[in-house]
C-alpha cells in the first residue's frame, strides 16, 4: 500500500474497497448502535478493519483526530433512540460567546449525520464556532490514531485523517450546506478570508503534531463537498487549494504522502493537484456522479506525478452486477492504471447498502488474480 502511494511499483497491486459503515455493520452482525455512534462500545477502527479482514482486502483506516480537553468540556451531547434504527444525539457547544445548537442523527447506514447545524447567523456564530473549534493542536487527542496504527500493523495502511477542505469545513457546519456558504463567501469576504487564513494555519498545525505524536505514514485530507460540480473549480482553486499546498509541505517535511479524497469530479483539477503537492487521490468517480469516463486518461493526464486508488463503481458494478460484471470492471482498471505502479485498486466511493458479498469477494479475487507486476 505504501508504495503504491508513493508512485513505486509494488509486488502487486494493493486491493482495497472502501467498506465505510454499511458494509463494515453488515459484516459484523451486531446492532449498528453497538458498533458506531455514540452507543459504541467498540472503536470504530476495529469494526472497519474487521471488515477488510473478512474479504481479504489490503485495509485503509482512517483515525481522525480526537477532541482537546477543552473542547470535550464545551460540549454537551444527549443522545437517544427515535425509533429502532435510528439514534438523534443533540449537541450543545457552550463557547465562551455563547451557545450553538446542532442535531444529528446516526443509522445502520451512516454516522453523524447533521440534520441542524450550529451555524445559522453568519459571522456571528461562525465567530462563536471558532471559540470551540480552534484550539491548540499540540492538545488535541490523538490515542485512537496510535491504537489503529498499532492494531492494524502489516494488514494496511492507516491515515489519520487532519480535517477537510475549506469550503467544506464551512459547508459541514452552516445551516444550509454549500449553496449558503458560496453566499457567505460572496457576502462577508473580509471576515471568510480571515478565517481561511486561520484554518489553514491550524490545519497545517494539526498535520504537523500528529506526525510528531504519531507514527503514521501517510496523512488524509476529505474534501467532503469541495467537488465540482458542487463549487465551481475557480472557487476550489481560490480557497481549497491553498490548504492541499499548506498540509502536503508539513507532509513532506516528514516524507510521508498526502492522500486526497476528491468528491466529484477530479481531472478537470488534476494540474491543482499535483501543483498542491498531493501524492494520491481517489476514489475517482465515474459518470453520472464523476469526470473519470476513462481511467487510462487519468492515468496519462497524471504522467506519474499522483498515485491513483478507485474508479470501480460501486452502484452499477458492485451493487447491480454479477460477479463476472465485477471481475471485468477489476481486469478493465487494472489495465487502465497499474502500468507502472502508482495505483490502488479501489472501489468508487463507498460500497453501499445491499451490496452483495459475492461481489466484494469478488473484486478482491479478481483484484489478486490480474494484478501481479
Amino acid at each position: 500500500m505504501l508504495a503504491a502511494y508513493k508512485r513505486q511499483v509494488p509486488d502487486s497491486v494493493p486491493v482495497s474497497p472502501e467498506l465505510w459503515d454499511a458494509t463494515a455493520i453488515a459484516v459484523a452482525r451486531r446492532p449498528f448502535y453497538e458498533l458506531v455512534g455514540p452507543f459504541a462500545d467498540v472503536p470504530w477502527w476495529q469494526t472497519h478493519l474487521a471488515a477488510f479482514e473478512y474479504f481479504g482486502a489490503d485495509a485503509w483506516i482512517v483515525p481522525g483526530v480526537g477532541r482537546s480537553p477543552r473542547q470535550a468540556e464545551m460540549v454537551v451531547e444527549k443522545s437517544a433512540f427515535i425509533d429502532d434504527a435510528t439514534v438523534e444525539t443533540d449537541i450543545v457547544y457552550n463557547t465562551p460567546q455563547g451557545p450553538l445548537h446542532a442535531i444529528a442523527r446516526t443509522t445502520s447506514d451512516y454516522s453523524g449525520w447533521l440534520i441542524e447545524h450550529p451555524v445559522k447567523q453568519f459571522p456571528a456564530d461562525m465567530e462563536r464556532y471558532e471559540c470551540y473549534y480552534f484550539d491548540d493542536p499540540d492538545e488535541a487527542d490523538v490515542a485512537d490514531i496510535n491504537e489503529a496504527i498499532a492494531g492494524v500493523g502489516e494488514k494496511g495502511l492507516v491515515t489519520p485523517g487532519v480535517g477537510e477542505l475549506f469550503t467544506s469545513f464551512l459547508a459541514t457546519v452552516r445551516e444550509g450546506g454549500m449553496v449558503q456558504t458560496i453566499y457567505d463567501l460572496n457576502d462577508y469576504p473580509e471576515y471568510c478570508w480571515r478565517l481561511h487564513a486561520r484554518y489553514v494555519e491550524h490545519i497545517s498545525a494539526q498535520t504537523r503534531v500528529v506526525l510528531e505524536k504519531t507514527r503514521a505514514q501517510a496523512i488524509f485530507v476529505n474534501s467532503g463537498y469541495s467537488a465540482p460540480p458542487i463549487i465551481s473549480p475557480a472557487v476550489y482553486r481560490r480557497f481549497d487549494v491553498p490548504v492541499l499546498k499548506a498540509v502536503s509541505e508539513i507532509c513532506h517535511q516528514f516524507n510521508v504522502p498526502l492522500h486526497l479524497h476528491q468528491h466529484g469530479h477530479v481531472q478537470v483539477l488534476v494540474n491543482d493537484l499535483i501543483g498542491a503537492g498531493v501524492d494520491i487521490v481517489c476514489p475517482l468517480l465515474p459518470p453520472p456522479q464523476g469526470d473519470v469516463a476513462d481511467l487510462g486518461l487519468l492515468k496519462r493526464l497524471t504522467a506519474g506525478k499522483i498515485a491513483l486508488k478507485g474508479n470501480v463503481d460501486p452502484i452499477e458494478v458492485l451493487l447491480k452486477g454479477s460477479p463476472a460484471d465485477v471481475e471485468r470492471a477489476v481486469l478493465l482498471c487494472i489495465e487502465a492504471a497499474a502500468e507502472g505502479g502508482g495505483y490502488i485498486l479501489g472501489t468508487a466511493d463507498s460500497t453501499v447498502v445491499g451490496t452483495p458479498f459475492e461481489n466484494i469477494h469478488a473484486f478482491v479475487e479478481a483484484g489478486r488474480k490480474y494484478g501481479r507486476y
